[in-house]
């Protein structure tokens, strides 16, 4: 089994690419546009579905994901192992919080801890939108990683973007870049 997993790992990674972003505009699966000013680094995973996936420094120390126009009925992520009933799905009349906890059952998902540590209105890609401060203790490593989410719901899609990294040093980094990423967000129907 241990074989198998290692097999699969390296066929997984070989699979992925990371290209350099930024600094400017650049386009999120064509759906959404953030001004960056300074690089980072899009990690590409074929079928990974919508979500886009950001890291400055490198994965495990970093993400910035990106799940764009999720329509009703939709997952945010599809969770290994569950049948299609059972996948946590997004809805149109969804208020915040029931937002964050669909983000939190996908964190639940990997095996983490998700605690919500605030949820305040924001304005987000135009929008009245909503900002979630969280942390999580990673599964595996038990890292503490400190977490900033921003979404929106417009037009019956859930526009959301979330940042994650150790609380340690990487999240005080690059909190500062994530929230003027956040700020310069438009959204592409």
């Amino acid at each position: 089994m241990k074989w198998l997993l290692l097999g699969l790992t390296v066929f997984l990674a070989s699979c992925a690419s990371v290209s350099k972003i930024g600094p400017g505009d650049v386009a999120v699966n064509e759906k959404m546009v953030a001004r960056l000013g300074s690089a980072w680094n899009r990690i590409d995973v074929p079928g990974k579905g919508k979500i886009e996936m950001w890291t400055a420094d490198g994965l495990p120390l970093d993400s910035l994901m990106f799940y764009p126009a999720i329509g009703d009925g939709e997952v945010l992520v599809e969770m290994q192992g569950r049948k299609a009933k059972q996948q946590p799905r997004f809805h149109a009349t969804m208020q915040p919080i029931e937002i964050v906890e669909l983000f939190d059952a996908v964190i639940a998902g990997e095996g983490s801890n998700f605690k919500l540590d605030k949820l305040s209105p924001v304005t987000f890609a135009g929008g009245n939108g909503f900002r979630f401060d969280f942390s999580i203790l990673r599964k595996g490593d038990e890292v503490e990683l400190g977490g900033a989410g921003y979404g929106v719901v417009k037009l019956g899609k859930l526009y959301l973007m979330v940042f994650r990294a150790p609380k340690i040093h990487y999240f005080g980094k690059h909190i500062g870049n994530v929230e003027s990423i956040a700020s310069s967000i438009q959204i592409h129907n």
